[in-house]
């Protein structure tokens, strides 16, 4: 885990950058019992690394040869011979769980079979932060991960060298947290839309995966979703509210000389919340009441209510925060009447 004194937990209910939030981690499989991150700034330098035939460059040159590009590629290996004992190298979630901290915020897996990739994803569900984009060429093997809502999906078949995984990261991770939907992303560079019928797509889509399609003569993104059906910017959203309260709260405490554990510290908090809160309104992240301000509410308890135990080890437990999100349409019904004269 990071060194930090700071963490927020996010309780989704459902009644009715900072930098990284966008870049890409391609996890790549290595001949070497050695693993490796680094970080690529654009393909001729990893190309030093990675030539042109292998699958790490494709993926990378996918990301980058997209208009929204990420300002960098992040690139992990796990050894092909991994296992238990430390000398064969790391497995693919050994590798995976220690880069997780990096700067990145998309996994990207251009080796891993079946198997690899559903560990990967289940590794990921568990730290509740972060997303795994998969290019899926077999049907059957979208429902492993129906449980898991930080795993993207994209049905892409009988498109060989066709990286949409990478792509769609590309163009959209790296865009202003909360000011789109992941649905309708059109024209991606190097990718073509597959030929399915409405019934097929339908099925895709329940699956909770997305696809690459033609409408209205435009190829673009038929949805936004994540694979147990959530959707990635409500995702993303979240994480954009995590990672800028831990580290404005972080900051808060590194700039001050002491922040007194009284009234006029909380109150310190519940305004670093409060703006944080106030900036995710405007980039769409929380919804608006009808006067424009944000559907967004801060609480914070007095010191009389703090445990003991809390104060005893100089932690403050009391600040908390409920928002409702900003959504999107994703499809319009429209009734009209004709008069005849």
């Amino acid at each position: 885990m990071s060194i930090q004194d700071v963490q927020v937990t996010i309780d989704v209910q459902n009644p009715a950058p900072k930098v990284g939030l966008g870049r890409p981690l391609i996890l790549a499989e290595s001949t070497s019992a050695q693993s490796s991150y680094k970080e690529y700034y654009g393909l001729d330098t990893l190309k030093a690394d990675f030539p042109e035939s292998t699958t790490v460059y494709k993926k990378a040159a996918a990301v980058f040869a997209q208009t929204n590009r990420p300002d960098l590629v992040a690139v992990a290996t796990y050894s092909a011979t991994g296992g238990e004992d430390p000398e064969n190298g790391l497995t693919i979630v050994q590798a995976f769980e220690k880069y997780f901290d990096k700067s990145w915020h998309f996994c990207l897996l251009p080796d891993a079979n079946a198997s690899e990739r559903l560990a990967v994803s289940n590794a990921l569900q568990a730290h509740k932060f972060k997303f795994l984009v998969l290019k899926i060429e077999d049907k059957a093997e979208l429902a492993q991960y129906a449980l898991n809502s930080r795993t993207v999906l994209y049905y892409h078949p009988e498109k060989p060298g066709e990286e949409i995984d990478a792509a769609i990261v590309g163009d959209a991770a790296s865009l202003t947290v909360g000011s789109i939907t992941w649905k309708f992303r059109d024209n991606l560079s190097g990718i073509t839309p597959i030929d399915i019928s409405a019934d097929e797509l339908k099925a895709i889509h329940a699956a909770g995966a997305n696809a690459y399609v033609l409408k209205a003569g435009v190829p673009q993104t038929s949805e936004g979703l994540t694979a147990n059906g959530s959707y990635i910017d409500f995702i993303h959203g979240q994480d954009w509210v995590k990672a800028n309260i831990e580290s404005e709260l972080q900051q808060m405490l590194a700039d001050n000389d002491k922040v007194p554990s009284n009234s006029v510290g909380i109150d310190m908090g519940v305004a670093v919340l409060q703006n944080v809160l106030t900036e995710a309104t405007t980039n769409g992240i929380v919804d608006k009441n009808t006067d424009g301000t944000g559907d967004f509410t801060v609480s914070s308890k007095s010191m009389d209510e703090i445990p003991d135990s809390d104060k005893a080890k100089r932690i403050y437990s009391g600040l908390s925060f409920e928002y409702y999100p900003e959504g999107a349409f994703h499809e319009l019904k429209v009734s009209g009447t004709v008069v005849n004269r």
